[in-house]
């Protein structure tokens, strides 16, 4: 009886150990507790993201393209919707050398190409943006 007490004792100070542990491992899994990095091209319309959260399809396109520049001007974050309807928000670089707007404020509205890092966390998605091109068919503003 007394040895099925020491067994049940020192089970019962390994599991939370082993858990733990294995805690330990899924956060240096991920570089650091920070999401995986991946290089990414995304096609979809350059949108305010405010602007698309509050109002949808209405906070989108041509029509709404000076309400969107005048958001984006302000300090608002811009990102890419894609056709799939997934929102990529446009963030700023690793090196902090340029605001996380500056290369998409041209293409606001538009249909582009973007190539960059994507890193996604608790359901949002960001974009390091590389190089953006607007689409064959987009005019420039």
């Amino acid at each position: 009886m007394k040895h099925s007490v020491r067994v049940l004792a020192v089970l019962l100070l390994l599991v939370p150990l082993a858990v733990m542990g294995g805690q330990d491992k899924m956060k240096s899994s991920k570089k650091g507790g920070k999401s995986a990095a991946k290089e990414m091209t995304l096609q979809g319309e350059v949108v305010d993201v405010s602007c698309y959260l509050a109002h949808g399809a209405k906070g989108m396109g041509s029509d709404h393209m000076s309400c969107a520049e005048a958001c984006a001007k302000a300090g608002g974050p811009l990102g890419i919707l894609t056709k799939e309807k997934k929102l990529y928000v446009s963030v700023l670089p690793d090196d902090h050398s340029a605001g996380p707007n500056a290369k998409l404020m041209d293409h606001i509205g538009h249909q582009v190409t973007a190539k960059g890092i994507v890193r996604s966390q608790g359901g949002v998605n960001g974009i390091m943006i590389t190089s953006v091109e607007m689409e064959e068919g987009e005019g420039a503003k």
